[in-house]
């Protein structure tokens, strides 16, 4: 799965050049070292005249009246597998597809030491894009629609297997555009959501403070200090 997620460097320049996205974009320069579910993410959706759009959703696929009332976890992941059949995913699958900018994520390994929290990212430290999902539902006041996404995961590559069972689906930049294209068959885009090759990634371990979804800043990535040896 993926829970929480990092973009220390949000650059408008950057972003738009990387992004495909016009001078009107309006981007935060905000830096985000712990983006919680339910938080308000950066997303890049196609418009229909071709080009990108940038916004701020709603981390948490609200797809429809049903999902407002629902009880648990906000819908935060969306399972490749099952995308086509799943009724929360599939129209948005099918019409609504975005892409989710990051430069990291974490998971936490579970093992004779507890829970550690390890921070992904691409080697080379460049931003990178997650699949996502988008939906709007409109607000009961009429106020405006409420726009929210999920992040599509898949099975893990080889370095994420000894941590998790899950990935999120980190897209090519190839893989971007095609993931946008409104008119690709379902089975050419569910050949897109593999995981990333773990030469592409990088793993390290960072200090427990990251666990609260409250703090935020440049200490979260910290290389956490090896744990003495009690014999």
């Amino acid at each position: 799965m993926c829970g929480r997620y990092t973009l220390t460097d949000p650059d408008p320049a950057r972003m738009r050049a990387r992004f495909g996205l016009d001078e009107s974009a309006k981007l935060a320069e905000e830096a985000r070292y712990n983006i919680a579910p339910t938080d308000p993410v950066l997303a890049v959706r196609r418009r229909d005249d071709g080009g990108r759009e940038a916004g701020n959703l709603r981390w948490g696929l609200v797809p429809g009246r049903w999902a407002e009332r629902r009880s648990g976890a906000p819908l935060i992941n969306a399972r490749a597998e099952t995308l086509q059949r799943q009724p929360a995913f599939a129209e948005s699958f099918r019409e609504r597809r975005c892409l989710i900018p990051a430069d990291g994520f974490f998971e936490w390994r579970d093992d004779e030491q507890g829970k550690t929290p390890v921070w992904v990212s691409r080697r080379d430290g460049d931003v990178f894009a997650f699949a996502g999902l988008w939906a709007a539902l409109p607000a009961r006041d009429g106020s405006g629609d409420l726009h929210s996404c999920a992040i599509v995961t898949c099975e893990p590559n080889e370095l994420l297997r000894p941590i998790h069972d899950r990935m999120p689906v980190v897209l090519s930049p190839n893989h971007e555009v095609r993931w946008l294209e409104p008119d690709v068959a379902e089975d050419d885009l569910l050949s897109l959501l593999v995981p990333a090759p773990e030469e592409l990634l990088a793993v390290r371990e960072v200090v427990d403070a990251v666990n609260d979804v409250r703090k935020d800043g440049p200490h979260l990535l910290e290389p956490r200090e090896a744990q003495p040896q009690l014999f």
